[in-house]
């Protein structure tokens, strides 16, 4: 599933080029996504309106648009959001094609129908963000901030970080290169983290959705960028998917584990459990 620095590079890469640009129309495809507007709710709100903004917050884009319209789309496990010209050849499981001034269109493409694309009428503010949490470059995410979110709780470190209503965005891929990276167990209870910890956590954080989106992304087997280009994150990863490589710190084998339904990456080395 795209995560977070993923969704930030297609907003980069579409913003310059539909901002300030006409939504001409929409063309809905036979087979619907997990959540979507009815195709009367995108003909009657979306037409001729200019896209004024694009925004990310957590894993949705939203796209402000003319008179107070908010268009909300989640990528979910395999969905890609591309940008090509009128003419191109027709590609498999389109469900929405975003007709825009200028010859261009916006194809949202997805072979398993996870995704979301919602449409917004004006005064309405879109539901899904009611249950994001803060982004994890806001001023608002400190680590004591994130200490006092833990507080007595004995949920497991890794699931914590992936909890969007606490952090926005943060993922499987990233969450066990964090970790990695501050040396602390996927397993540890939040709660019995110190200050310190979560000063690491948080740099740790920050710099590696940093790198990860200067490197546009990390493709591990569906996710393109806007231009249809994969990622290049994937090649500094140092414990996702290297079950049984040496660790590059230690040399210890990278283990894996079930945690929350997910495969767990970490060295037994230098993540030591407290």
């Amino acid at each position: 599933m795209p995560e977070l620095p993923e969704v930030e590079v297609i907003r980069r890469g579409l913003a310059p080029r539909v901002e300030k640009r006409r939504l001409l129309g929409v063309a809905v495809g036979e087979k619907r996504l997990r959540q979507e507007s009815s195709p009367g709710d995108f003909r009657r709100w979306l037409p001729n309106r200019e896209i004024l903004r694009l925004e990310r917050r957590g894993k949705y884009l939203l796209f402000h648009l003319q008179g107070g319209v908010t268009l909300l789309l989640h990528l979910g496990m395999t969905g890609r959001l591309l940008l090509l010209p009128g003419a191109s050849p027709p590609l498999p499981h389109v469900h929405l094609t975003f007709q825009l001034e200028g010859g261009l269109e916006m194809v949202f493409q997805d072979v398993r129908r996870f995704g979301q694309a919602l449409v917004y009428p004006p005064g309405e503010d879109p539901a899904p963000l009611m249950q994001v949490g803060r982004e994890p470059f806001s001023r608002q995410v400190t680590p004591e901030w994130l200490a006092k979110e833990a507080q007595g709780r004995s949920r497991a470190l890794k699931n914590f970080l992936m909890d969007g209503r606490v952090l926005a965005g943060i993922g499987n891929i990233y969450a066990s290169e964090i970790l990695f990276a501050a040396r602390l167990h996927p397993g540890l209870p939040v709660g019995r983290l110190s200050l310190a910890d979560w000063t690491r956590v948080l740099k740790e954080t920050r710099r590696i959705l940093k790198a990860a989106i200067a490197k546009g992304g990390t493709t591990v087997s569906d996710y393109l960028n806007s231009h249809g280009e994969t990622g290049l994150f994937q090649l500094e990863l140092l414990v996702y998917g290297r079950e049984g490589e040496p660790c590059r710190h230690c040399r210890q084998p990278v283990a894996r584990r079930a945690q929350g339904g997910r495969s767990t990456f970490f060295c037994p080395g230098c993540q030591k459990e407290k």
